[in-house]
Parts: C-alpha cells; structure tokens; sequence
C-alpha cells in the first residue's frame, strides 16, 4: 500500500539542518562588520527562504542600499568559514532513512543557493536518499510555486500526494501557491501563531516528532 504522502518536500535550514541561529548570527555580524544597523532576529528570519542577494536587499531597506553587496560579500565570507558547522535536528537522520524504507519519495526546497545546499548535505549521511533537491539558483524564491511544481514534475507525482514540510512562513505559502498540503514545525524560523494563519495540517515543535507523525497521518 502506498503512503498517503507518496512526495515529502523538506525546507533545509530550521527544519531539517540546525542553522537558523548560526545564519543569523552571521548576517548580523556582517552588518556590523560595516557600521550599518543591523536587522533584527526576527527580520532575520522573515526572510530566510528568500534568494541571498534579495534577502539582503530586503534587510537593507530605508537603510545603506550602497553597501548590500559589501554587505552580501562578508556575509558569504563569514559563512564559508564556518561551513564545516553543518548540523541535522535530533531525529532527522534515522526518520529519512526510515521514510525512505517506507517508499516515500524525499525532495528538498530551499531558499539557499546550489554550492550551498550541495556543499551542506555531502557534510551528512542522507544525501543518497533524497531523490531532488531545489534552490534559489534552480527556481523563483519562495513563496513561488516552481520549485514544489518541478519536484512533482520530475518525481510524477500528483499535488494531492505530495505534502511540504517547513518552519516558514515562506515554505507554507509555498506549498499553498502550488495547491499541496503543508505540515509546519515550530523549532526553527517562526513560531506558531505566524505558521498556522497558512492552515498546515498541524503545527510541530520538535523534530523527532515530524517523522512520528508522517508515520501516523503520511
């Protein structure tokens, strides 16, 4: 019997990797390495899905438009030299591998860039069992559609079988944008109130529990 879910579209950073807080540290860090103002935490992570340069430029609104890519650069910089940081949240290397076993399909939708997201999962052990992966330099940013609608292209899957699961608000208006079923987790970017104003099936707070509950409703 075929699960219901036969397609899971993971966002990357805050939902299965452990980066929220290493990101934003860092881009506030390259702000200040200017003497510009920097954002916010959670002007940070309003943001996080989005392309980096546009990220960026969205921070930088009403404030130094000349620096963005000075800004931008050091951004990169600072994360290069701590690219070796890559951490995946309690449970999600087992619950891959096990939702694998069970004949889910696995894709990865992410507003990071391709060196990025290449460089980050080769860091891990559950590269071989995610089937497509997507980001930035591949598709529209999210919230656009494409790249959940060019995952289901290629895996031929329908949107009725297919299901997103983020800790954005960005990832949940996503999967709307493309008519599929979201689950939204509350340990990474936005918390709950901000999640479930975008009808997720269910609103989740530890990652251990993503996977229990794909078992039970997936």
């Amino acid at each position: 019997m075929k699960p219901l879910f036969e397609l899971i579209i993971f966002d990357w950073d805050g939902t299965l990797s452990d980066s929220v807080g290493l990101i934003t540290d860092l881009m506030i860090k390259s702000f200040l390495m200017h003497d510009v103002a920097p954002p916010s935490r959670r002007e940070v992570a309003d943001i996080l899905g989005i392309k980096l340069s546009e990220a960026f430029d969205i921070l930088l609104k009403e404030k130094n438009q000349n620096a963005s890519e000075s800004i931008l650069n050091s951004y990169i910089n600072l994360y290069n030299k701590n690219s070796n940081k890559v951490k995946l949240f309690d449970g999600v290397e087992l619950g891959i591998k096990e939702l694998h076993r069970l004949g889910h399909k696995i894709a990865i939708a992410t507003g990071g860039g391709r060196n990025y997201l290449d460089s980050s999962l080769a860091q891990t052990s559950i590269k071989d069992y995610i089937s497509v992966t997507k980001t930035s330099d591949d598709c529209f940013s999210k919230p656009h559609p494409q790249m959940c609608n060019e995952i289901m292209e290629e895996l031929i899957v329908e949107p009725e079988r297919s299901i997103v699961i983020g800790d954005s608000i960005l990832d949940l208006q996503m999967a709307k944008n493309a008519g599929i079923a979201s689950l939204a987790v509350t340990y990474g970017a936005h918390k709950h109130d901000s999640l479930s104003v975008y009808g997720p099936l269910d609103c989740i707070e530890h990652s251990n529990m993503v996977f229990d509950w794909i078992r039970r409703h997936g």
